[in-house]
């Protein structure tokens, strides 16, 4: 331990690895104490800690029976790219019990994390970690999903392709960019829509680090399907016809529950991104406050996505918060008093068409001058 002019506290080696020993243990007592209390998780019970212990016994998880522990909802499969499997592999060994609280915990942390690196968008001090309490986390949580890490995969890749190093051609920049994007992959349904402006991006800057990542990718792609049945994509395409569980939230859906037609939806998906791509065009780029819009319209033109996914909303709902606090209770007013409506439900579609509505400047794209306060620097100061 050494303290220099700057008092800067440095601990040694020995020291460091002890401190880090200590707080796994810390961590683990926490973990058994917490377990008995841990609501069951239903994703990660009925899908994501079968997956890993199939695997675990040599079997593949895709072909695997899994039990329904739902009623009301379709019979569950693993429908999850495979490289999840190495983020469940160490929870399939431990007892349910302990395992629903580990995971738990992780996904709390990577929250954390990723609000952690959003210095660039405005997240300073204590207060943005309060987002973790919205609905639209909790949801997630207690679901068990992986759109946590998602969302930090996604924070991950903006800080790396926006970070200057356009021109780097090390393995290490281009494993770290391959690592976000295959975290923002493990929701297909999103992850798509997430990566295209990035990869975009990419290409009209010439970034030589896409042709690693894409080489990257085909290996990885090629890997997964070895151990994935080729009618995976046709029956999972299936299971989203059934009727919609209570927390599904698609425009479909939406129009459906109010006996409406279903083609405004694919105007409104049009209507959306056209904004998103004028925004763009008129700040010539992206910024963080487009970032946060853009991620909320992910949950609006996506075809398949649930209540748990609204994890997504925290960058947008943090900035309405810290810039915009009187359009941050309105948004909360609306979604409460839609709740209460007959067809209302905290995970509607309404709720990121409320924030998406709410952010968005429309006095600058109509008089094609975005304010000072949306073109925010992506990268940190």
């Amino acid at each position: 331990m050494s303290n220099d002019g700057n008092s800067r506290l440095e601990l040694s080696p020995p020291l460091r690895w002890g401190l880090f020993a200590a707080l796994l243990l810390i961590l683990t007592i926490i973990i058994v104490q917490i377990a008995p209390l841990i609501p069951r998780l239903i994703d990660f019970d009925q899908t994501f800690y079968p997956a890993a212990r199939y695997t675990l016994a040599g079997e593949n998880p895709y072909t695997t029976s899994y039990v329904v522990v739902s009623e009301g909802n379709p019979t569950p499969d693993f429908f999850s790219p495979a490289w999840l499997l190495l983020i469940l592999l160490p929870f399939g060994l431990l007892p349910l019990k302990i395992a629903q609280a580990a995971w738990l915990l992780f996904l709390i942390l990577t929250i954390i994390i990723a609000l952690s690196r959003m210095q660039a968008w405005g997240f300073h001090g204590l207060r943005p970690f309060l987002l973790i309490l919205l609905p639209w986390a909790l949801i997630s949580l207690l679901f068990g999903q992986v759109t946590p890490l998602v969302l930090l995969g996604t924070i991950w890749a903006i800080e790396l392709v926006y970070d200057g190093e356009r021109t780097a051609v090390s393995p290490l920049p281009i494993l770290k960019l391959a690592v976000a994007f295959l975290l923002i992959g493990l929701k297909p349904q999103l992850g798509i829509f997430i990566a295209a402006p990035l990869v975009l991006d990419m290409l009209w800057h010439r970034d030589r680090r896409l042709v690693g990542l894409a080489a990257i990718g085909l290996v990885i792609l090629g890997i997964t399907l070895l151990v994935t049945p080729p009618w995976l994509i046709s029956k999972a395409v299936e299971v989203q016809k059934l009727t919609a569980p209570y927390w599904k939230s698609t425009l479909e859906r939406e129009l459906w529950l109010w006996a409406l037609p279903s083609w405004p939806a694919q105007f409104m998906r049009l209507f959306v991104v056209g904004v998103m791509a004028y925004w763009m065009w008129l700040q010539k780029g992206a910024s963080t406050a487009w970032w946060s819009a853009w991620l909320t319209a992910v949950l609006i033109i996506t075809p398949y996505t649930r209540a748990y996914d609204g994890v997504l909303l925290l960058p947008l709902l943090g900035q309405l918060f810290i810039f915009r606090r009187w359009y941050f209770a309105l948004f909360l007013l609306i979604v409460a008093l839609y709740t209460q409506s007959p067809l209302g439900e905290m995970g509607s579609i309404i709720t990121p068409l409320t924030a998406w509505f709410l952010f968005i400047p429309w006095r600058g794209l109509i008089h094609g001058s975005i304010p000072a306060l949306y073109q925010q620097q992506l990268t940190p100061p």
